[in-house]
């Protein structure tokens, strides 16, 4: 009997002590999880940092490669800039140059252009004295060509030019056949007269009476002119003034000269 009072009692105690022991494995325990999983909320934390600063680290990279795009292309358009530059550089000291040079052709154009309006004066004084009177005349070209060459205010340029225009009429009048009407003195009185010039070759004037009088390069004076031509020489007044069709017609023009 008291064999098994002792034995409940152990018993009881052991499972007492079982319990105890028990509750503190379980504290524990659970101890033990929570630490677990603090861990892992703190290892989730950190592999969200971490893979927050991988996502900066792509940004600052891409940024930086960016960077470097900016940076190369600066450079190619600074070099660009530079061979510009030097181009640039280049062509002004060309231009300097041609600007020197244009002042000696200015110095030296002045005198020739000068020379140019004698010569054709002189040329026009001695060949056939057509055209020379009135306001379009070829003395009045020549008097405006000498107030043109001294006028500092028209450029070398432009009197140049306009030099060249007058050569270019000049040499117009050679190569066709032309009519004016043109006043003439005989005897002392104005007569108005129809002139048919052919080339440089003769003038032939036709008077209101129809008589005809002709000038050619080989005669040294008017001469009377057959009334027998007054029919060619009608007919090349009217081609000259465009009221009929170019045609063939007849004039008494010096031949050739044998050379002394």
């Amino acid at each position: 009997m008291v064999n098994l009072k002792n034995l409940v009692r152990a018993s009881l105690m052991a499972t007492v002590a079982a319990g105890a022991f028990g509750g503190a494995a379980v504290a524990q325990l659970n101890q033990t999880l929570e630490v677990a999983r603090g861990d892992t909320a703190n290892g989730a934390q950190t592999q969200s940092r971490i893979e927050q600063l991988d996502d900066q680290r792509t940004d600052i990279e891409l940024e930086y490669r960016a960077l470097l795009e900016q940076i190369e292309s600066q450079r190619l358009f600074v070099e660009q800039q530079q061979v510009f530059l030097r181009s640039q550089e280049n062509e002004i000291a060309s231009l300097e140059q041609q600007i020197g040079r244009v002042d000696n052709i200015e110095r030296d154009l002045a005198p020739m252009m000068r020379e140019m309006v004698v010569l054709l004066e002189e040329f026009v004084t001695l060949d056939l004295p057509f055209r020379l009177e009135g306001e379009a005349g070829r003395l009045a070209r020549i008097e405006r060509l000498y107030e043109l060459i001294d006028n500092p205010n028209i450029s070398p340029a432009e009197r140049y030019r306009v030099i060249l225009n007058a050569y270019d009429i000049e040499a117009s009048y050679g190569r066709g056949v032309n009519a004016y009407d043109e006043e003439v003195l005989e005897d002392g009185i104005p007569v108005q007269v129809k002139v048919l010039q052919i080339g440089r070759v003769a003038m032939i004037r036709r008077y209101p009476d129809n008589s005809m009088t002709i000038l050619h390069n080989g005669s040294s004076d008017w001469e009377a002119l057959p009334s027998s031509y007054l029919a060619n020489v009608t007919r090349a007044i009217r081609i000259a003034d465009e009221v009929t069709t170019p045609s063939i017609f007849l004039v008494p023009l010096p031949g050739p000269q044998v050379a002394q």
